[in-house]
């Protein structure tokens, strides 16, 4: 009869029992059929860890942003397994980074902000976390600074900002024609114009611009003051996204603006009606041509001579001189011929006109209302 066997597993560390008890037993041969039984019949034999010893994990998932992943253990004694989650991979987008300037002086050489990266109120580390890259850095325009995550970290965080050209500087400015100036400045690496400010005050509180483009490197002023001194600066800028980014103001330079044909008639029209009032209470001398001792013609022609024109010690002469004005548009400097050419006065301005009248007046300064009681012949603008 086949004899009844059983297998029991112990819980030592470090042995195996196998005991086998025969119920019954009607044919034994001695090992060999112990031997036999064994091999045909015992199906598990197992060894058991009082205590695992777990080596470094293998990623079995990669963690993302969305969903755990999974790191297995294996005990080094028995190879017995463990799978333990691990956490979702943090967003680098939701960091915060500190230490970047919007905007940088040009050098030529690459910038690189040293920047800080934090989490809430975690600071990751470079390398670790978060790897760093720049991308159009060196030159005037739009940088990039390229944080992508690394380890716990995953996703891409850009951060900007602008290189401006480097300081500009006047290569000359001059006034060559009158109310204008022209502005040269040098050629700065980069740049896509020039601004140029001006101001009445060196201190620059009150500017105006003008603006140069990268080709011409020169702006035209126009609708100065004859006659004043302007200041001067420039800076170069550089278009990036539409918008200029302009670089340091170059150091002052000045210049003194031309009077116009305008203002230099202006200022002779009003020297010689200034010399003329300044004749009031003078004598009238019949055929005089001296200051305050002349007649009418006489007093005219000498305040034309004060600015270098010549007309005749005749009134009537007087009257083809120059060009005719009406009463209306007078200017101060304009000549008045009056009584069919017999008598001349000289505008002075401010509604008032000087003359050398008579031997009782002498020469008297009027109000223009006056002359409706002379027959004025014509009105003659000889500057």
């Amino acid at each position: 009869m086949k004899a009844e066997r059983s297998i029991v597993r112990t819980s030592l560390s470090t042995a195996m029992a196998v005991i086998i008890s025969f119920s019954t037993l009607t044919y034994a041969s001695a090992d060999s059929d112990i031997k036999k039984i064994i091999e045909e019949d015992v199906t598990t034999v197992q060894t058991v860890c009082d205590s695992h010893t777990f080596g470094k994990g293998v990623v079995t998932k990669e963690a993302t942003l969305k969903a755990q992943g999974e790191v297995t253990y294996t005990c080094k004694k028995c190879g017995e397994t463990k799978t333990e989650k691990t956490a979702k991979l943090i967003n680098i987008k939701t960091a915060r980074v500190s230490g970047i300037k919007s905007k940088y002086k040009y050098t030529g050489s690459a910038v690189k902000p040293a920047i800080t990266v934090k989490v809430g109120k975690v600071k990751l580390k470079k390398g670790v976390d978060y790897t760093v890259s720049y991308k159009n850095n060196k030159k005037p325009g739009q940088g990039k600074i390229i944080i992508k995550g690394k380890g716990a970290y995953a996703g891409t965080l850009i951060r900007k900002f602008r290189i401006a050209p480097a300081k500009a500087a006047i290569k000359s400015v001059r006034s060559d024609t009158g109310a204008q100036a022209v502005v040269k400045v040098k050629a700065v690496k980069g740049a896509s114009g020039y601004r140029i400010v001006i101001s009445e005050n060196k201190s620059f509180k009150k500017v105006k611009y003008a603006y140069a483009g990268k080709n011409k490197k020169q702006a035209t002023l126009k609708g100065l003051k004859g006659g004043k001194t302007y200041y001067v600066k420039v800076q170069a800028y550089k278009l990036i996204n539409g918008k200029k980014c302009y670089g340091a103001l170059s150091k002052k330079a000045k210049v003194t603006v031309k009077l116009t044909q305008e203002q230099k008639d202006s200022q002779l029209r009003q020297e010689v009606a200034e010399y003329g009032r300044s004749m009031q209470g003078g004598s009238y001398v019949w055929g005089g041509s001296s200051f305050k001792a002349t007649d009418c013609s006489g007093l005219t022609m000498q305040c034309y001579a004060k600015v270098g024109i010549s007309i005749p010690h005749n009134a009537a002469a007087q009257a083809s001189y120059g060009e005719p004005v009406t009463m209306g548009a007078m200017k101060a400097g304009d000549l008045i011929i009056m009584n069919y050419g017999s008598h001349a006065a000289l505008y002075i301005g401010d509604g008032e006109f000087v003359h050398a009248t008579n031997p009782e007046r002498g020469i008297v300064v009027e109000p223009v209302s006056q002359l409706q009681y002379y027959h004025v012949d014509t009105v003659r603008r000889l500057i």
